[in-house]
């Protein structure tokens, strides 16, 4: 009896100190209600119909943990457009075939990521777009008609702006376009995006803490995504609205990436195909408020509605850059956007 317990004992000990079994997909992506939606829309419906395991790990910086020596350990990985496009330029993602991912058939071009060789190393899972967001109470659509408006004076202390991470590739290239130039060239750009940064009370450094200023009118406008006004919107915050000034909206295409050498690569390549097909990105679009890459999926006309416009004509109000020039101009942008920053008082703590 004695040796039976021992034995039970020994190997309850043993299962204890076993490390958990590990998902067959990994998808590590930001923090927030994003990670919930995947868990949902996505990786209960998958594991359901093909018995692959999938948990949702939920990361402060992707684009790091892509970079980081325990990368192998995702499968799959959010990014944003730039970022992907500098992994894929110093290899760092996982190659796939047209063959393996036959679902890119159905995205629109402009949001495959593909490395030097033609192979896909990203793949759109959606879109949405950054314009300017603003408080109802105190200003109106008119009033942000212009990118240009956002450096007005009239302005001083009432706006606010992101980091320079950001700020350097998504507010620097709407300014430059709005002032004669583009991705390539952003110099026409900069005069305005200082107008900017001198009007803003702050640089904010999380969605919450801007979620605060834009609903309290403590910040009359900004630039911001348009998943974010969404949200707010269905929370009540109906007083917060969205613009897209004349010179349009920037698009910005999320990528789901796999870094190099990850394992389970059978199992990666059905979760990909999973990940952008139109089935998916209807049901991420309906919770999330974003927009899909799938030219085949078909958004009911409750959320058309929501949008205030069809996709198709939003689509021609947005602007697709060059992402390999912000890419590969990346870091000197952002000591530009630095500088002005520092100059105005305004750098990020």
């Amino acid at each position: 009896m004695r040796a039976r317990l021992s034995l039970l004992l020994i190997g309850l000990t043993t299962l204890a100190s076993s490390p958990p079994l590990l998902a067959d997909v990994v998808h590590a992506t930001w923090g927030g209600g994003g990670a919930k939606m995947l868990r949902e829309k996505v990786q209960e419906p998958f594991t359901k119909a093909t018995g692959i395991a999938a948990r949702m790990v939920e990361v402060p910086n992707t684009a790091g943990a892509v970079r980081s020596p325990a990368a192998k350990q995702y499968s799959v990985v959010d990014v944003t457009f730039f970022e992907g496009v500098a992994m894929a330029d110093t290899d760092l993602l996982e190659p796939f075939t047209d063959e393996e991912l036959p679902e890119v058939k159905n995205l629109t071009p402009e949001t495959v990521l593909r490395n030097k060789d033609g192979r896909i190393v990203g793949v759109s899972t959606y879109y949405s777009y950054y314009g300017i967001a603003y408080n109802a109470n105190f200003a109106k659509a008119e009033d942000f008609s212009s990118w240009k408006n956002l450096a007005d004076p009239k302005w001083k202390g009432k706006l606010s702006v992101t980091r320079p991470v950001y700020g350097s590739a998504y507010d620097l290239t709407m300014m430059a376009r709005a002032n004669g130039g583009d991705a390539a060239n952003i110099e026409p750009g900069m005069p305005l995006l200082k107008g900017l940064i001198d009007n803003a009370l702050t640089t904010y450094t999380s969605l919450a803490h801007v979620n605060t200023l834009l609903g309290t009118g403590e910040v009359i406008a900004l630039p911001m995504y348009s998943t974010r006004i969404w949200h707010l919107n269905r929370e009540g915050m109906k007083h917060l609205k969205m613009v897209i000034p004349k010179e349009g909206g920037l698009m910005l295409s999320y990528l789901a990436v796999s870094p190099k050498g990850s394992g389970n690569r059978k199992e990666t390549i059905a979760y990909l195909n999973k990940l952008v097909s139109a089935e998916s990105q209807v049901a991420t679009a309906m919770a999330g408020g974003n927009l899909p890459t799938n030219r085949n999926a078909k958004l009911p006309p409750e959320y058309v509605e929501s949008l205030g416009t069809t996709q198709e004509e939003l689509k021609t109000r947005l602007y697709v850059p060059d992402w390999r020039q912000i890419s590969t101009h990346h870091e000197e942008r952002i000591n530009k956007v630095e500088q002005l920053m520092s100059r105005a008082g305004k750098a990020p703590k």
